[in-house]
């Protein structure tokens, strides 16, 4: 039996980093901020890597580096050189890629990063493979392992439902941090599977969005959680940190100032980090948020998703956690 199964999306990866790309205010943008450069014209890259993403392989990657036996189930193309990239890169850190699928039509994701000198990104994403999961190819008699990670599934709640059904069969853990796709259902549809979990991650913006409160009412949008769902709820914070509780208290932890590379999979390792040392640890949860800041903050310090995740809990420099009980 497994430790750890990621299910999700794998994508390969090509990030380019050019001084020509000029960030601009842009209200009309959901950011408030846009990437540019000169129609018509040929950019000069700076900077170019080939790597490979996606919430699973990057989380499965993660996971194997803390010593847990892990397997990634996802999608992508039977022939092409990009999904053959894929799976030799997480199979050579020790990832089973046993339990892959393999499309014969549609072709491995794929992913065209546009750095930023501050660190920041724009993502082009062709979804391909990893879009098209059915409930029928999840590998249910292999599917055994004491936790399962579940990271976006494109909004199929027909695979999301088989995977907690799965779940509940081999008595496995849940650990989810949904997508873009599944968080636009809205809370109420989302609730049943949310009380399953053993794990909800979210970001503060997704929390908040989520639940309709104002993003500066962060205390209501965790109490609204916390109360409701019977797990563990993790809200990440960007810089200021991230909260857990865990219906009694919660525990708050703070980040360092770093020189920011690339923000791309500070996320999944921030998951990833917190739910893994989460099971070595045995569910200490102070040192679990420590380990997770320090596994995303490496992360930040280089470029790609998996270059920086850690393989062991830094000696110094961990992050202070102030646990209080949850009224307080």
């Amino acid at each position: 039996m497994y430790d750890v199964i990621t299910i999700g999306s794998a994508t390969r990866d090509v990030f380019m980093r050019s001084r020509h790309i000029r960030i601009m205010k842009d209200p009309t943008f959901s950011t408030g901020e846009a990437e540019c450069f000169a129609l018509g014209s040929k950019i000069d890259v700076d900077f170019i890597l080939f790597d490979t993403g996606g919430g699973a392989t990057n989380t499965a990657v993660g996971f194997a580096r803390q010593g847990l036996r892990t397997a990634f189930v996802g999608r992508i193309g039977q022939a092409d050189v990009r999904g053959k990239e894929v799976l030799r890169a997480i199979g050579q850190e020790g990832v089973d890629t046993s339990l892959v699928v393999h499309d014969r039509q549609a072709m491995t994701a794929y992913s065209v990063i546009l750095l930023t000198e501050r660190g920041e990104r724009t993502v082009l994403v062709y979804r391909g493979a990893s879009a098209k999961f059915r409930p029928d190819e999840l590998p249910r008699s292999k599917l055994r392992a004491r936790w399962l990670y579940v990271t976006a599934l494109g909004g199929s709640e027909p695979v999301i439902r088989a995977v907690f059904r799965q779940a509940a069969k081999v008595k496995a853990k849940v650990a989810w941090n949904p997508g873009a796709a599944e968080l636009a259902w809205g809370f109420r549809r989302l609730q049943p599977y949310f009380r399953k979990c053993a794990v909800l991650s979210l970001n503060r913006e997704e929390a908040s969005s989520l639940l309709k409160v104002d993003y500066a009412h962060d205390r209501m949008v965790f109490a609204k959680l916390c109360f409701a769902l019977p797990g563990l709820v993790l809200v990440t914070e960007g810089t200021k940190g991230a909260i857990v509780c865990d219906n009694e208290r919660k525990y708050v932890s703070g980040t360092h100032q770093i020189k920011v590379v690339d923000t791309t999979g500070a996320g999944d390792a921030f998951g990833c980090g917190f739910v893994g040392a989460y099971i070595t640890m045995n569910g200490d949860i102070r040192r679990a948020l420590q380990f997770a800041t320090a596994n995303s903050e490496s992360v930040l310090r280089h470029v790609g998703a998996k270059d920086g995740l850690l393989r062991r809990m830094p000696r110094r420099g961990l992050v202070r956690v102030q646990a209080t009980r949850f009224m307080n």
